[in-house]
């Protein structure tokens, strides 16, 4: 899956669309790579996630964004009036064909985490195994963590 139709999928079905800053859509996209290696031994996409200082954090999902003809990544201000930049689906777009596999994951990953303030959304993501048992500034092998997870299960 390309990275887009996950954002795009995220956006389009997200409950609470003024929610999606790009903090939040990034850390989206990791959730469901995670889960789809829990689920499937393999991620949804190609990104190599890193552990940046505030948890799994890469460019690519911004950069998806702004290349894309679907999405914009808008610029607004944050209750305290900070800078915050946004990702929007356009109204026009249109989601590409997903196997139910995805959705399940996509979906699964948006019920999870839809009723949670930032904080616990946070300390959702930072509760997952390649974030538990890395240090930052390391990149995170996710299905690795999830084929330990599942060795450890049995």
């Amino acid at each position: 899956m390309k990275v887009e139709d996950a954002v795009l999928y995220i956006c389009k079905k997200y409950p609470i669309p003024n929610e999606l800053s790009k903090a939040r859509v990034t850390k989206l996209v990791y959730l469901a790579d995670w889960e789809s290696c829990r689920r499937t031994s393999s991620q949804l996409t190609d990104i190599k996630w890193y552990f940046h200082n505030f948890g799994p954090y890469v460019d690519d999902v911004v950069k998806a964004a702004r290349d894309s003809k679907y999405l914009d990544v808008i610029e607004t201000a944050n209750f305290y009036g900070d800078k915050k930049e946004m990702i929007q689906i356009r109204n026009d777009s249109i989601l590409p064909c997903f196997d139910r596999n995805q959705i399940d994951i996509l979906d699964f990953v948006i019920d999870q985490t839809k009723g949670l303030y930032w904080n616990d959304f946070i300390k959702y993501v930072y509760s997952t195994s390649p974030i538990v048992n890395s240090n930052r500034y390391t990149t995170l092998n996710l299905e690795h963590f999830a084929k330990n997870e599942r060795r450890n299960s049995i």
